[in-house]
């Protein structure tokens, strides 16, 4: 049986279950076995004494930039899929700072490295993700999941963990000794084993953010991946279309054949029927030997149409032919050749008014929008903000190799009441450039481009607490709404609350479910 959660922090120390936990680890590392069998007794330990109902102990690789289980408590190797850098255990093995996730199911970040989300379905799992080194050099990162919640009680599981860390990194050697005997509950895993891409999880890793809009589009990606459906996804410019597409593909059956991305809007129509079908030896001037197009290239995978909306209405008639028949022939060719492409299409453009203004055939349209998705702009989802702010932080001051800890709030909140009109890719942007200018280990409002700052004229005053709240709960169930087609039921699941609370909430704050019906 678990032990009960540990007490809040006191000035007198860690309690007496950490101490027995940390001592009776560095007897289990100390016994007999083998490597693996030890390690797994170690984390038996921390379900006993702290209850740590799920761990997992990764080994890391900074200069190859790899992360791998090396031993696990209550969950499979195989529901894991660690990336160095990305994710809670990769972020930590990346910056040695540690990461306490109070509801992993509300964490993208913490989720992207779980393949089963259903596992942690429920509001009670948190996590706290620790650094531990070995000799000053091996870096490796303990994640600690529990079965309560107890805020109280996360600074001295921190103080914890971190010592127990270091403990288990010192007692690991990678790869050697034999695994320990498999059970429903523990498996230890050998370093540097690639996980199948059958068990690779959604990739929240890029798809940042826990509103309810992207939580809406979290569930269509997983809804579309697994088949082979044609797949339109619509949204501003800079809102992630192409990072969809890949998530599409990285989900599918489709995953270990290429992904084939082609922007319809950058090439002249003169050159776009051969980018697509390939040309023979002699097609037209210069072509001088026979070339593959981008079908034959994606064959078997994914081809993403990026701006589909530019395509020339000849092209767009050979393209309905492909989708068609599933075949075509190269520029300047006799022979048919069959295709096995999963077509993933992407646009800005309204596609209804294109239509009815004779820009793009209504045939061709009906063929692509089998599944469609809309991605929510970033001033649709601003809740999403710190989050990519911080994301976005944290990869390039690394890339630029800059000593950057963290976003001040007052930058977070310039940040936040901005506009965006260039969406996410505008706010990469700007997190960039502050990540160049900043002489400091904190990104402040003094580092972020004039026009932010001069936009904070046109805000409005400062909210109550209570218009604040009313403020956030319309904008949640206004997004639930629209993302669930106006089903108060939907939009009540995706919140994690009942059909009857949202009802009064969108009575009390004039919300009519029916206007956002599909």
């Amino acid at each position: 049986m678990a032990a009960p959660p540990l007490s809040a922090p006191s000035q007198t120390g860690p309690g007496p279950e950490s101490l027995l936990a940390v001592a009776e680890v560095g007897r289990e590392l100390a016994g007999p076995g083998d490597d693996g069998q030890r390690l797994v007794r170690a984390l038996r330990v921390l379900d006993r004494r702290l209850g740590v109902a799920r761990s997992v102990l990764y080994l890391a690789d900074p200069e190859r930039r790899v992360l791998s289980a090396r031993a696990t408590h209550g969950i499979s190797a195989r529901e894991l899929r660690p990336r160095y850098g990305q994710g809670v255990a990769g972020r930590v093995a990346a910056t040695s700072q540690p990461v306490v996730v109070p509801v992993v199911r509300h964490d993208p970040m913490a989720l992207s490295e779980l393949s089963d989300a259903a596992r942690w379905s429920d509001d009670g799992w948190n996590l706290i993700a620790v650094p531990g080194i070995s000799a000053g050099r091996r870096r490796g990162v303990l994640c600690a999941y529990f079965r309560h919640r107890d805020p109280a009680g996360f600074g001295e599981r921190l103080r914890v963990l971190d010592v127990v860390a270091t403990l288990l990194c010192q007692g690991a050697r990678p790869g050697k000794g034999a695994p320990a005997p498999h059970a429903a509950s523990e498996e230890v895993a050998v370093e540097g084993a690639p996980p199948r891409a059958a068990d690779s999880p959604f990739e929240y890793a890029n798809l940042i953010g826990a509103s309810a809009a992207m939580r809406a589009l979290y569930e269509q990606v997983s809804q579309v991946a697994r088949t082979n459906a044609t797949a339109l996804i619509r949204g501003e410019s800079g809102t992630g279309k192409e990072l969809v597409a890949r998530a599409i593909h990285d989900n599918s059956p489709r995953v270990a054949m290429p992904f084939v991305k082609v922007n319809c809007a950058a090439l002249p129509e003169p050159l776009f029927e051969s980018e697509l079908f390939g040309h023979e030896r002699g097609a037209f001037t210069g072509a001088h030997s026979r070339r593959k197009g981008r079908f034959e290239l994606a064959e078997g995978g994914t081809l993403l149409l990026d701006e589909i909306g530019e395509l020339a209405p000849a092209t767009q008639a050979k393209l309905l032919r492909v989708l068609q028949f599933r075949e075509f022939e190269r520029l300047g060719g006799t022979e048919t050749l069959r295709t096995n492409v999963r077509i993933v299409a992407a646009t800005n453009a309204d596609m209804e008014r294109m239509i009815q203004d004779g820009g793009f055939r209504e045939d061709l349209y009906y063929r692509i929008n089998i599944f469609t998705i809309t991605l929510p702009p970033l001033r649709h989802r601003r809740a999403d903000i710190p989050a990519l702010a911080e994301y976005f932080v944290a990869r390039l001051a690394e890339e630029h190799q800059r000593r950057i800890g963290r976003i001040s709030s007052g930058a977070l909140e310039v940040l936040t009441q901005y506009s965006w009109p260039g969406n996410v890719r505008e706010l990469e942007n700007v997190i960039e450039r502050a990540v160049v200018v900043c002489n400091g280990s904190v990104i402040q409002e003094q580092h972020l481009p004039p026009p932010l700052l001069e936009a904070r004229g046109t805000w409005t005053p400062q909210l109550t607490l209570a218009q604040a709240v009313e403020n956030l709960e319309r904008q949640m169930i206004e997004e639930a709404l629209r993302g669930e087609g106006g089903s108060a039921s939907a939009a009540a699941r995706v919140l994690g609350t009942t059909e009857r609370i949202i009802r009064y909430k969108a009575r009390k704050l004039g919300i009519d479910p029916t206007r956002f019906r599909r």
